[in-house]
């Protein structure tokens, strides 16, 4: 007899995703005036990018007018989940600072330039959560240019080379001590943008011209 897998309503997935269309889209630069509103809560948050890096042109052109195109999605959860602890520590917005000091030490990208929205859910749905949301908006920070959300490898991995995205985003002290990437810009620009182009006509974001790079 098969094994018989237990599998999540599909209008439960729909639900999430029209939940999240409704939250509100913050400046990543205010997010220490909404510490009082995030802290306690753990979930699920949306990275937008709304900056003149070319490599992200079709990006920032979606996210002209509202927040519709992320370039990351990642979850922040509670560190005790495995042993039933409900004590929460760091949850969104200690993620959210963590990330945006990464954003700050790079030399081509500007915490200005960020936006970001949150779905609070219940810590036993976090998981589940970031992977619906991250299949539906494929960001590129998730797909093609990892390296993101990691942090300074441990004892004895210094030899590793830098992620994608320490590579084209240099300044995170951990990475400049690790092996140079041969990653170029010239060589992920067209897969980002054909990527992007086809998210936002997915999506229904404002898409830019055929093959307008810059």
């Amino acid at each position: 007899m098969p094994l018989e897998v237990f599998q999540a309503p599909p209008t439960l997935r729909d639900q999430l995703i029209e939940f999240q269309t409704r939250q509100h889209c913050y400046p990543l630069a205010e997010l220490d005036e909404l510490k009082e509103e995030l802290a306690g809560y753990v979930g699920v948050y949306l990275l937008y990018y709304q900056g003149e890096f070319p490599l992200y042109s079709a990006i920032t052109y979606a996210n002209q007018n509202s927040c519709c195109l992320p370039i990351y999605i990642g979850k922040a959860e509670n560190s005790g989940k495995r042993t039933g602890q409900r004590t929460i520590t760091g949850g969104l917005i200690g993620r959210l600072r963590e990330h945006r000091n990464s954003i700050r030490q790079t030399n081509n990208l500007d915490v200005a330039d960020f936006h970001f929205t949150v779905v609070a859910m219940a810590v036993d749905l976090v998981a589940w959560g970031e992977s619906v949301l991250i299949r539906h908006f494929q960001p590129v920070w998730c797909s093609i240019i990892s390296g993101f959300g990691i942090h300074a490898p441990g004892k004895g991995r210094g030899l590793q080379m830098r992620s994608l995205w320490d590579e084209i985003h240099s300044g995170r002290s951990f990475a400049t001590a690790l092996l140079s990437n041969p990653v170029t810009i010239s060589s992920l620009q067209p897969q980002v943008y054909k990527h992007c182009q086809n998210l936002c006509v997915h999506l229904g974001c404002p898409c830019l011209g055929e093959n307008r790079y810059e």
